[in-house]
């Protein structure tokens, strides 16, 4: 990890005061940082509280896929309540998450990405063609005896990466495409200030949600390859997210609604 990525969690705490983040957490090194919060789900004050590493050895994925974060990757995970009436629609928080990755691309480096249902947020698209990986979100869910729970958001950033610590030679970084050094301390601030913001329209302002994702997608209005569990194939156009977060994908047999739960697979053709 270089230095200018792992942030300095003072300065950062300074950076997000007045956010919904109230315990910031940085190590060099973990296994996984949303494992090191769900680990925690019990403890009534663990809402609101952020675990950043520069280095993961156990890194989580959609379906248990394990693997190591490369050097230049920032790993963040955060913990917000759920609420009993607001379990339902738990699915958009993988999706606001990457409008909040985002946003804050945008404001401290200039970067528009764009952002490949369900879980991936991408660098802009070249001749039509989609951009590099820059991130991967996954949120996972533990229920409360109340009805409601603790989702655990977590969020990889490729700040800077060295090229022959990657496998997917198809991911980009923040200082790539930026052409300059961004230090992971402004990219956290702006990352975690975006979320609580696009927390707020959660689970009650879900249309502007929908509206900015839309606007945002490199999924929709593309022809896509949909595996479902069993590898039941799809091949449509993906026309619609819902307000659940779904998407909708018109196959050949009328449309199919899909939540990210429910997807092995979803990729442009």
């Amino acid at each position: 990890m270089t230095e200018s990525a792992l942030p300095d969690a003072a300065r950062l705490r300074e950076l997000i005061a007045g956010t919904r983040w109230h315990s910031v957490e940085v190590v060099a090194e973990t296994g996984s940082t949303n494992a090191d919060l769900i680990a925690r789900a019990d403890d009534s004050e663990l809402a609101g509280t952020v675990r950043i590493a520069g280095f993961q050895s156990a890194g989580r994925g959609r379906h248990a896929r394990v693997w190591k974060t490369p050097h230049g990757q920032l790993a963040m995970s955060a913990a917000v309540l759920v609420r009993p009436s607001d379990a339902e629609r738990v699915g958009w928080l993988s999706l606001l998450t990457g409008l909040a990755v985002r946003d804050a691309l945008s404001s401290v480096a200039g970067v528009e990405a764009e952002l490949k249902w369900p879980n991936d947020v991408l660098a802009p698209a070249i001749d039509g063609e989609p951009g590099g990986k820059l991130s991967g979100i996954l949120s996972e869910f533990r229920p409360l005896p109340d009805g409601g729970g603790i989702a655990v958001i977590g969020t990889g950033v490729n700040v800077d990466l060295d090229p022959a610590s990657v496998e997917n030679a198809s991911a980009a970084s923040v200082r790539g495409l930026a052409g300059r050094d961004v230090e992971g301390t402004d990219v956290a601030a702006a990352y975690l200030r975006a979320l609580s913001d696009r927390l707020a329209d959660w689970p009650n302002g879900v249309d502007r949600l929908v509206a900015d994702y839309r606007a945002s997608s490199a999924t929709l209005g593309k022809r896509v390859r949909l595996i479902l569990p069993g590898d039941v194939e799809v091949i449509g156009d993906a026309v619609d997210v819902d307000d659940q977060g779904r998407v909708v994908v018109n196959g050949p047999n009328g449309p199919v609604v899909a939540s990210a739960g429910d997807v092995t697979h979803l990729r442009p053709l």
